[in-house]
């Protein structure tokens, strides 16, 4: 299995990009299909009547095309990260008329369509796949109910590309990112919530918060507004913030129920101090809470911690520091090759 097929989003700092110089970086013949493509001008997809006939039919095209590429390439395997805008009958078609090996990593709940993260070709999907990469271990029985021959339990794991990186932040990078506590993430209403009721608890906290749609949803009186720093930040500019910022905070979504996120190994990976939202994964089997993590359940909680840590350097920097050698455990090169290693026989 040397030919491989990587089918994602290939965007400013997507996953798939990872994937892609991974499998290649593991001696694979990697090749790359725009799940997202646009085959009609940008403007035609915002048209206030006729932008949802337009999806319609570039999907109809990303599906075609998709098919019509495997047919002559003939991969060893196909690597789908998420791609929720692909037919059932596109992954029925590949399986059982072309004999393709397929895998998808789903970074999402695929079962909850209320967030727009997953649809019902995403579950219909489920029995045609030889593997289902999954973040958490509670939705494994579930996916399996659903029709999955075969469900793997793979935690978020960081690009060492990106993060392994030995650069100096400068007194520019300071100016521009330095904070006392920080968020990177686009606005949700929850994390909105969270934040709002922080800055009332702490009105002086230096907090910085970038990530887009905040400017666009909060109120012209959140006393959020004066801490918008800008929109999304990817790679280097990211990690620049994680580092210059005493606290990153961490809110898990709803649909990652008592997992963990992307920010769980990020953070440490940039050597950053992480304070996340406490979920059983990620304070009992991916980290050690007190030892290489640290948690809040509630805002009286989030509230003395900060405080603590501004108080307790010395044990910011520990957690910190157990945080950055632990999370090595969660290397993308690392466990991918671990993977492929065990589905080639047979898992």
């Amino acid at each position: 299995m040397r030919k491989i097929l990587v089918v994602g989003e290939f965007v400013e700092g997507g996953a798939s990009n990872s994937y892609l110089k991974v499998f290649s970086d593991l001696r694979y013949d990697a090749q790359a299909f725009n799940i997202k493509k646009k085959y009609f001008p940008s403007v035609f997809f915002s048209l206030p009547k006729l932008s949802y006939l337009f999806f319609k039919i570039n999907d109809f095209l990303i599906n075609l095309r998709l098919k019509r590429l495997v047919k002559r390439v003939s991969p060893d395997l196909i690597f789908i990260a998420k791609c929720e805008n692909l037919s059932y009958k596109t992954i029925r078609f590949l399986k059982n008329k072309l004999n393709c090996k397929i895998i998808n990593f789903y970074p999402d709940n695929p079962f909850c369509f209320w967030s727009g993260n997953s649809n019902a070709n995403v579950l219909l999907s489920l029995p045609y796949y030889d593997c289902f990469l999954i973040w958490s271990k509670m939705l494994i029985p579930a996916i399996e109910s659903a029709g999955c021959k075969k469900v793997f339990y793979f935690p978020f794991v960081f690009d060492e590309n990106i993060f392994d990186k030995d650069f100096l932040l400068d007194e520019n990078d300071l100016k521009q990112y330095k904070s006392d506590v920080c968020f990177v993430g686009t606005w949700e209403k929850d994390r909105q919530v969270w934040l709002e009721k922080l800055i009332k608890k702490m009105p002086n906290l230096d907090l910085a918060v970038w990530g887009n749609l905040w400017l666009e949803k909060l109120d012209k009186n959140s006393p959020l507004l004066p801490k918008i720093k800008d929109n999304a930040i990817y790679g280097d500019l990211m990690i620049k913030a994680f580092r210059s910022s005493k606290i990153v905070l961490n809110f898990i979504r709803r649909q990652n129920i008592t997992s963990h996120n992307m920010r769980t190994v990020e953070v440490p990976a940039s050597k950053g101090f992480l304070l996340t939202e406490r979920t059983f994964e990620q304070a009992e089997e991916l980290f050690c809470e007190n030892e290489s993590i640290s948690c809040f359940s509630d805002l009286e909680e989030l509230v003395f911690k900060i405080e603590f840590y501004f108080k307790n350097e010395n044990e910011r920097l520990r957690i910190a520091r157990n945080s950055w050698k632990h999370v090595k455990k969660y290397k993308l090169k690392d466990n991918l090759k671990v993977f492929l290693e065990k589905f080639e026989k047979g898992i």
